[in-house]
């Protein structure tokens, strides 16, 4: 991830922000109305003081001036209602654009991005350092100009009250910037422990949950939460020290804002000055500090902001989009498939395939055995372009694949997936995804076509029936058979079916084998073999080893080489005599 400057940070959230140049306009005119009345008040309370009104008990005159006052007290307190809204308004504004960016950008992010990054650490740039984003523009652009303006008024305002005593003055400044700066500083490495402890502590989380099956049937609760207590302790420590730097920083700028308003009612005791200005004086420095230290305030909250946009927009300028760069659409595909002497590896440690070649005829059934590792899922993975092969070519109908447009392509290929996810939601709104042309009388005209209404009929509240997060509350068979009915909706030319039958009931996997049989039939498949007895009439079997096609044909072909399919096939077959027995 490229490092970048907290300029280029701030220059690139202001340009975002100017999506909303109105509202930052009308903001700006709101804050230079409100720097202008709160400066004259102890300018208007100075001419009341100093003056004959009060020595000449001019009633009129006085309750001219306190109507004056309070008009302006409450234009004040309007001004900043409306400042303190629109800057919250304009701030979640953009950070809803900003969250909408992050989240098209992450679900168009090729797999292999995905692979190396933790869902938990994703799910914290998505949601908490976007949010932390919202303080550069509560606390940032619109505020420190506001705080920036009512100093100069101030300034100007002293001259105006005493020349001796705004020089003196003047000197608390470059004292605040020099505070600041060397609180700033320390502030930027907490906050950025923070966050990171913070996506750590997320992605544990998430992780562990995820795997609770896991961690209780092990006994590995103890030892799991010991690891999470000392991710919260460090934690903790982040936070707590930039609970410390905060909590030395406001006691100091309170201690020098006191020690100057004292050294001006001493000077102004010395030298006599009018009474009306001394107060005018204490109020005006009472105003230039509160601005310098709520700008000093709003830094150490726009730190904490830029360092969640440094995160989140780092991942925006991240380049893990997979090319599309074909411009090839049709309506149709024939559905011949061809691997070229394909090579592809996840990392460039290990190669999966190593130079593989095969044909897929238009209307065949092919499928793909072997031993667990070796490379039968990730053909999968290459014919939907999830992943882009390292060499040698596939083709689809005679064309490269990577000349095709890459949504049109997929578009075209219906996939059912061994790890079959279902999102929470209803199991219509799970087969439909979304698709406002698919109605509930196609999806029960193909699910009875493929024997699996009934089935869905038979749960509480049938098609409507809410499936719990990755289907849990459903059996593995009964996902599976759903995953079957949604690749068979979209009616595709080209099927790969990675065809898990080995963990499910001797029911299911009748009505599996049944719904294999009518989706595939007279469309190109693929399927991912793990039990051979379900793909004996398969027109080719490719048999892979260790990323190498090693044998290839039908069925009783292959048995009567008695080579490595054969040996395959007798092994499982003598597995499931000693299940059933």
């Amino acid at each position: 991830m490229k490092k970048q400057s907290t300029w280029d940070i701030i220059r690139r959230l202001f340009v975002i922000g100017m999506k909303f140049r109105a509202w930052f306009i009308f903001t700006l005119v709101i804050s230079v109305l409100l720097s202008v009345i709160s400066t004259y008040r102890p300018y208007l309370t100075m001419q009341i003081v100093d003056t004959d009104i009060i020595r000449l008990k001019d009633k009129a005159l006085m309750m001219k001036h306190i109507y004056i006052l309070v008009a302006l007290v409450f234009g004040e307190t309007i001004l900043n209602f409306f400042l303190v809204y629109f800057s919250n308004f304009i701030s979640q504004n953009v950070i809803r654009d900003i969250r909408e960016r992050l989240y098209h950008k992450l679900i168009y992010f090729r797999t292999s991005f995905f692979d190396k990054t933790a869902v938990g650490q994703l799910v914290t740039r998505a949601v908490g350092d976007v949010e932390t984003i919202a303080t550069v523009y509560t606390d940032g652009f619109l505020m420190v100009f506001g705080d920036i303006l009512r100093i100069v008024f101030v300034l100007f305002m002293m001259f105006q009250v005493d020349v001796h005593l705004s020089y003196i003055s003047l000197a608390i400044l470059p004292l605040m910037v020099l505070i600041t700066r060397f609180f700033q500083k320390r502030l930027k490495k907490a906050f950025s422990d923070e966050r990171t402890w913070t996506a750590n502590q997320n992605s544990f989380v998430q992780e562990r949950l995820s795997g609770m099956t896991l961690i209780q049937v092990f006994n590995r609760q103890q030892a799991e939460f010991k690891k999470f207590d000392q991710i919260n302790i460090t934690l903790k420590g982040a936070l707590l020290r930039t609970v410390f730097i905060f909590s030395l920083f406001f006691p100091v700028v309170e201690l020098i804002s006191s020690l100057f308003i004292g050294f001006i009612l001493l000077y102004g005791g010395f030298i006599t000055i009018k009474a009306g200005a001394v107060i005018a004086f204490i109020q005006y420095i009472s105003m230039l500090i509160r601005p310098l230290r709520q700008i000093a305030d709003r830094f150490n909250n726009i730190q904490r902001g830029i360092v969640g946009a440094e995160r989140v927009l780092g991942v925006m300028d991240e380049d893990f989009n997979l090319p599309n760069h074909g411009k090839i659409v049709k309506d149709h595909f024939d559905g011949k498939i061809e691997f070229r002497n394909v090579h592809f590896s996840y990392d460039e440690k290990q190669e999966v395939l190593k130079g593989i070649s095969f044909k897929v005829n238009p209307g065949e059934t092919v499928a793909i055995v072997g031993a667990t590792g070796a490379g039968k899922t990730t053909i999968i993975s290459l014919m939907t372009r999830l992943y882009d092969i390292n060499s040698g070519k596939i083709l689809l109908d005679d064309v490269d694949l990577k000349d095709y447009e890459l949504h049109n392509l997929r578009s075209h290929v219906g996939v059912v997936l061994q790890d079959v996810f279902l999102f929470h939601g209803s199991i219509f709104e799970n087969l439909s995804f979304g698709d406002e042309t698919i109605t509930l009388d196609k999806i029960r005209a193909v699910a009875k076509d493929i024997e699996v209404d009934d089935f869905i009929m038979s749960l509480p509240e049938g098609y409507d029936y809410v499936v719990r997060e990755r289907g849990s509350s459903i059996s593995l068979g009964q996902r599976q058979l759903l995953s079957f009915l949604r690749a068979y909706l979209t009616d595709p030319k080209i099927l790969i079916l990675d065809e898990a039958t080995s963990s499910i009931d001797h029911e299911s996997e009748k009505l599996i084998q049944r719904a294999t049989e009518k989706i595939t039939k007279n469309r190109t498949s693929i399927i991912i073999a793990h039990r051979l007895s379900t793909i004996e009439k398969a027109d080719k079997i490719i048999v892979m080893d260790h990323g190498k096609i090693v044998e290839e044909g039908k069925h009783m072909e292959l048995l009567d080489r008695n080579g490595y399919y054969a040996t395959l096939y007798k092994a499982q077959l003598k597995r499931e005599v000693e299940e059933s027995e």
